[in-house]
């Protein structure tokens, strides 16, 4: 069953009670469980909004605490901690200590959450790959790069920018999101500019596209998880990634066998992208072993299959 704090009208195949209605349908319908995602809303149901000393978990809602309810009729709330919503670098420990304490069970896919709360488990993001498969890629020119993120600092669209300025004509850009004010930035003007695309629009793009770029670097504003949302869907339809790794995240991707990783400058990614250039077929292996283990271990179908399991085990 499911539940929004904001219901909209948007097309989703089950029906969506408000959350106003959760006692009452949890009682009418027998709710024994409770999964969801993100820290604030996790501390919102849980009551916990604040600390002792008074410090408020951003986005946090103290009227969406049932915590009383919960307990009165033994059910266990889950959580998924992501990076975002309320999770940030300066996210007091404290808060990830509560919802350790009063989560039957937390998943996350990051260091910070299995440091603080002991027997969190793992689970990469998950992605939906009936929607991104793999598509064959073709040796040829201009070989396709793709560079899609929402505008951020964290995202490196500088270094991007400095990367692709060093190429030839031999490299197309595809650039998707809201990166206008950016855009002066390119000096190389081989590029293609979407805006932001749906989903559909986006495995369109990535089904002809070679290589996808990931500039990431650290952000005291933010925190993502490695890799990127955005790099799993487009390594799933066979895209190379080039990418940094500002969270040193060895948890599945291998590198050199699932992925390519470059230091956050402009000459260590453009001297990467020439190398593909020179070892095309070898680095098109590279994007099909990355789009195999997406699909065997990002699969949202699996992911949630398991996360079940480990729910009612």
């Amino acid at each position: 069953m499911f539940f929004a704090t904001e219901p909209n009208d948007d097309y989703f195949p089950s029906k969506v009670y408000p959350i106003s209605d959760f006692m009452k349908v949890a009682v009418s319908e027998g709710v024994t469980d409770v999964y969801c995602v993100f820290l604030n809303l996790t501390l919102s149901l849980l009551g916990h909004c604040f600390l002792p000393d008074g410090s408020y978990l951003r986005g946090a809602n103290p009227d969406l605490n049932i915590k009383p309810f919960l307990d009165d009729r033994n059910i266990k709330l889950h959580a998924t901690l992501y990076p975002g919503g309320g999770l940030d670098p300066w996210t007091k420990k404290e808060f990830l200590s509560i919802a350790g304490q009063h989560c039957s069970t937390v998943f996350t896919n990051i260091n910070e959450v299995m440091e603080s709360i002991v027997g969190s488990i793992y689970y990469p993001v998950v992605i939906n790959t009936d929607l991104y498969t793999f598509k064959q890629k073709k040796v040829e020119t201009p070989i396709q790069l793709t560079f899609c993120a929402y505008n951020a600092i964290r995202k490196g669209f500088s270094i991007m920018a400095d990367a692709f300025n060093q190429l030839t004509d031999d490299f197309h850009l595809n650039l998707i999101g809201d990166w206008e004010d950016q855009l002066h930035l390119l000096k190389n003007k081989n590029y293609t500019f979407y805006g932001l695309l749906s989903p559909e629009e986006l495995k369109s793009v990535y089904e002809r596209t070679h290589i996808f770029l990931n500039c990431s670097v650290p952000d005291r504003f933010a925190l993502d998880g490695f890799p990127t949302t955005a790099a799993v869907d487009a390594i799933s339809t066979g895209c190379v990634l080039v990418t940094t790794n500002p969270r040193n995240d060895r948890f599945i991707l291998e590198e050199g066998k699932d992925y390519f990783e470059v230091e956050p400058n402009g000459y260590a990614i453009s001297k990467r992208l020439f190398w593909i250039q020179n070892h095309f077929e070898e680095a098109l292996i590279v994007g099909k072993n990355g789009s195999n283990k997406i699909k065997s271990k990002f699969d949202a179908s699996q992911i949630v299959k398991s996360k079940l399991a480990n729910i009612f085990k």
